[in-house]
């Protein structure tokens, strides 16, 4: 029973460590490289996918609880609004576990389609918040169009950034 529960715990603790590096890949791409980007339509969330795999290799309550924590951590290391990441990596991580039975998680189709949903309405806060703050915009149009393509663009790479987590999932 002890050798049992020495690899349960074994893989538990390498899956957290697989999940820590990873995480902190991104955010270190998102902070250095992605945020310096020229266009804000290239601007993508790269941590939105990670929710996805957060929300299938863990339980609902372990992803709500990386879902709060990293939203947090970027939501204070972002130019935006307070909340703007935190809600939307909760609401990916509920929209996963919610319909974990219907579908098939391993499908690329299924994971844009979800994380495209998430990052719409990720864009259209962000687009409201600038639309209705004292921030004097150029042309209105423009962010919405380049919101709409950031959202295209996060539902394109979302299963490249979700494969490596969902790769070898470990049973527990």
């Amino acid at each position: 029973m002890t050798a049992f529960s020495s690899s349960t715990q074994s893989i538990a603790a390498i899956r957290f460590l697989k999940l820590s590096a990873f995480c902190l890949i991104l955010l270190a791409l998102q902070a250095h490289l992605i945020q310096k980007l020229p266009y804000v339509a290239l601007r993508v969330d790269l941590l939105l996918p990670l929710m996805f795999a957060i929300a299938d290799q863990c339980s609902p309550l372990a992803g709500v609880f990386w879902a709060g924590l990293l939203g947090f951590v970027v939501d204070d290391f972002s130019g935006e609004f307070w909340g703007l990441h935190l809600g939307s990596y909760m609401a990916t991580v509920c929209l996963v576990n919610m319909s974990s039975e219907k579908f098939d998680r391993r499908s690329p189709a299924y994971q844009m389609g979800l994380i495209g949903l998430c990052a719409l309405g990720q864009s259209a806060a962000l687009g409201l918040f600038l639309f209705f703050s004292s921030v004097e915009i150029p042309a209105p149009n423009s962010i919405w169009v380049s919101l709409g393509i950031r959202a295209l663009l996060s539902a394109t790479i979302a299963p490249f950034l979700i494969y490596p987590m969902l790769s070898v999932r470990y049973t527990i």
